[in-house]
């Protein structure tokens, strides 16, 4: 765990805040950078602007971003949550979710609670507008999973096939 540095704290993110958030984006990049978006921060924030968007502070200083958006739910997507049988999924009672797009925490303040802090500010806000909280990760990417099983998370269940 890494030695703190102070006390995490969480706000709604500002224009101000971009500079640092892309550096933070930079930082990760290549190998170790989470592979649920393929732009860059600020190619996502100049085409979405988040309705969802906060930053850490550790010692006054950004140490890690989430953005997300708030989409209504798919028929798709709730039809499955009409299955029948003994691994019965908990009953939907949101009609639309927040979905995290990004997720970053400068590699110098990992282990420090950032990043779960973050997940929480961001459920919270979801619970506030009264949407599901959902969150994506490639099968293979192990740490970004463990990263949201150890925040709180549980897979759905489902697996997506894909053909050509």
């Amino acid at each position: 765990m890494a030695q703190s540095r102070g006390t995490v704290k969480i706000r709604k993110m500002v224009d101000a805040d971009l500079p640092r958030v892309n550096e933070i984006d930079r930082l990760l990049s290549g190998a170790r950078r989470v592979s649920t978006w393929p732009f860059s921060f600020e190619s996502y924030w100049s085409v979405y602007r988040p309705q969802l968007s906060f930053v850490a502070e550790v010692g006054g200083k950004v140490a890690g971003f989430i953005v997300g958006t708030v989409a209504q739910e798919e028929h798709s997507r709730s039809v499955l949550n009409l299955r029948h049988g003994q691994d019965l999924p908990v009953q939907r009672q949101h009609r639309q979710d927040g979905w995290v797009d990004m997720i970053g925490v400068d590699p110098a303040y990992q282990g420090m609670g950032a990043g779960r802090a973050l997940v929480q500010a961001f459920r919270d806000e979801c619970l506030r507008i009264d949407a599901g909280m959902r969150a994506l990760a490639t099968e293979s990417d192990k740490t970004l999973r463990g990263f949201f099983e150890g925040a709180g998370l549980k897979t759905s269940g489902l697996v997506l096939y894909e053909s050509d």
